[in-house]
């Protein structure tokens, strides 16, 4: 480990990876980001999401794989029989070693291995252990398979509740948004508990789940229909009109977001040429419009039809100059030509030989002293297992013997480093 001056972001820390699909697997990818060292531990097989790209639309071949690149980049690749000695004997060199161990495994596969965490904290208990789960710990859902849109997006509510309620269908929603965003929890409790470690010496034990990550998401919903608020919706009865969907002459769809509505109902009204309005009694107050008389309807129609006497350029360039908080509603293809995106490198071009140029977005935290960081491609099963071992202390005999039967090691042509560099802004290499 360098100096403590000369450390970059989470550089020296070392995280052993027992995961698969996307919301475990993408904390490490985070962490490896910052700059800790990520050791993927995988079956023989492999991640079972390394096969999930065309499902998801996206191609693949055993070399690319954009999609498993997405939870998977800044990682070593290792591959261990878990069930032979001489394999958990290697995971015990690495685990003690370690600063974090992250698994999806369900409790019951973990204590038949020996992994879960009270077993591994006696073991070593130096080391935070975290678990990505589908449920809570101890409700009847405790040891169902848990995923983003079973555990998340149907049972966390968004489902039911996201669609126009005049034309209900349930919506279809892009693959892993829940796991995404409960990555960001598991994220976060790992580094609390780093932060206890590196004071104490000791771990801990942390625990995320789609579900309460689904929840905690729905807050205000959860909340505001216990006062008789009513889900799925109308945009057309929405309780703060001033916080809603709106269309243009042009028919370009727009979201304001002014969710004070009393504050600035004056505003809005004035900004948008609406004067006759301005102190209105019956339509200024939120209280007032949701009283059950269907003003709120009033005033969505209201602001529907002042939108629709202009196009979109008329409405931003007023936008601008009353300092509205507003966004135009964009789709995938708006997104990958969004300057703001690329200025910040919330989004990078990388090169893939077998597809060429793509776009990947990258983990949205910042530290100061890693700035926009390199990305390491996805590399294929066992690529690094024999390399590490080596690190370990494992002869190359030993590491013969131990091919194929604890472990697995990648035995193909050695592959170019590929490495996605940031492209814009004060980091770019180019």
């Amino acid at each position: 480990m360098t100096g403590i001056e000369e450390t970059k972001g989470l550089e020296g820390i070392k995280v052993v990876e027992l995961t698969g699909y996307v919301a475990a697997p993408a904390c490490p990818r985070i962490l490896g980001e910052m700059g800790a060292t990520i050791y993927k531990i995988e079956p023989f097989s492999g991640d079972e999401y390394r096969t999930n790209g065309p499902g998801f639309g996206m191609e693949k071949t055993d070399i690319d794989d954009p999609a498993f690149d997405l939870a998977s980049m800044n990682k070593n690749f290792l591959s261990v029989n878990l069930k032979s000695e001489a394999g958990k004997e290697f995971l015990e060199k690495l685990l003690a070693d370690a600063d974090i161990m992250i698994t999806s495994f369900r409790d019951k596969a973990l204590v038949k291995l020996g992994l879960d965490y009270e077993s591994v904290h006696a073991r070593h208990p130096h080391l935070v252990w975290a678990q990505m789960r589908g449920y809570g710990e101890y409700g009847p859902e405790a040891e169902s398979k848990g995923f983003d849109t079973t555990a998340y997006g149907a049972r966390g509510g968004f489902f039911a509740s996201l669609p126009q309620s005049e034309n209900f269908q349930p919506i279809n929603w892009p693959a892993a948004i829940g796991d995404w965003n409960a990555s960001m929890g598991l994220t976060a409790g790992v580094l609390g508990a780093l932060v206890r470690k590196l004071r104490t010496g000791v771990g801990d034990k942390v625990t995320v789940n789609l579900y309460h990550c689904a929840l905690w998401a729905m807050q205000i919903m959860l909340a505001s229909s216990q006062f008789g608020d009513v889900w799925p919706k109308s945009r057309y009865n929405v309780t703060c009109p001033t916080n809603n969907s709106y269309r243009t002459k042009d028919d370009v769809w727009f979201m304001i977001c002014y969710g004070s509505y009393d504050l600035f109902f004056d505003h809005v009204m004035r900004s948008i040429g609406l004067d006759q309005y301005i102190g209105d009694e019956r339509l200024n107050k939120a209280s007032v419009i949701n009283d059950g008389s269907g003003r709120n309807t009033e005033v969505v129609k209201i602001l529907e039809d002042q939108f629709a006497t202009q196009d979109w350029d008329y409405w931003e360039k007023i936008f601008k100059e009353n300092d509205f908080p507003y966004q135009r509603l964009y789709k995938s293809e708006d997104i990958l030509s969004d300057e703001e995106a690329y200025a910040n490198d919330a989004l990078r071009r990388v090169h893939y030989d077998a597809f060429g140029e793509k776009v990947l977005p990258t983990s949205p935290i910042r530290f100061g002293s890693v700035g926009d960081p390199v990305l390491y491609k996805s590399r294929p099963i066992g690529y690094d297992t024999a390399r590490i071992m080596g690190e370990y202390g494992y002869s190359d005999d030993q590491i013969a013997q131990m091919d194929g039967e604890a472990v697995l090691c990648y035995n193909g042509p050695e592959m170019p480093d590929s490495v996605f560099e940031p492209s814009y802004g004060p980091h770019s290499k180019r």
